[in-house]
């Protein structure tokens, strides 16, 4: 089991609360989605389950097959796509491959050409990822954070960037790699809220 317990999880900028009294677990038995408007706190929440964000105060619990991992090590167990994260601009995609794999193996030990079969995506070996279109950057990033071998992967927003040629490649790679890990996807989309099975409404945090 893998498993996230928040009990009165709040957070606030300044003088502004962006969460109040959030208490609820999560694992994998489930996807669990995060919605609600603008300014909710999904993004914030998904920060601070990351371990980029500290809650203003509440109680974060991580466990993983039995084991209770400390929040300041919780890095190490994510992947994390969002539309706050970047590529390295200056790299080829080989590049990139290389540099992700130093942090986070992949599932299976993908080699590199496994990964440019997975995501779908032609490209001139030495073209630098400046130059690639958003849609793609967005495919990339994706495919990093779901191929990697890690219990717990987290999406916000994971398809505001695709056409529909690319959501359906979205959701055939986000369900091939489902099995055996937790998944939390923070949106507004409904596409991307299809794959969830239960949701947390930010709207009444």
């Amino acid at each position: 089991m893998i498993q996230i317990d928040l009990e009165n999880i709040r957070k606030r900028y300044g003088f502004q609360w962006i969460i109040r009294d959030l208490t609820t677990s999560m694992n994998n038995s489930a996807i669990s989605g995060i919605t609600g408007n603008n300014g909710s706190g999904k993004s914030t929440l998904i920060k601070i389950l990351s371990g980029y964000l500290s809650p203003t105060s509440g109680k974060l619990t991580f466990n993983i097959r039995g084991k209770d991992i400390p929040v300041e090590k919780i890095y190490q167990y994510i992947a994390l796509a969002a539309p706050y994260t970047d590529l390295i601009n200056e790299y080829s995609l080989d590049e990139m491959f290389a540099f992700h794999t130093r942090f986070k193996p992949f599932r299976s030990r993908m080699s590199y050409m496994e990964f440019e079969e997975a995501i779908q995506l032609k490209v001139s070996p030495d073209k630098k990822l400046s130059n690639y279109s958003s849609g793609m950057k967005q495919k990339i990033q994706l495919a990093l954070a779901i191929l990697s071998d890690t219990p717990i992967l987290l999406l916000d927003e994971p398809t505001s960037f695709l056409d529909a040629k690319a959501k359906l490649w979205f959701e055939n790679l986000i369900r091939q790699h489902q099995h055996d890990r937790l998944i939390i996807i923070a949106s507004n989309d409904s596409f991307d809220l299809q794959f969830c099975d239960n949701l947390l409404d930010m709207n009444t945090y």
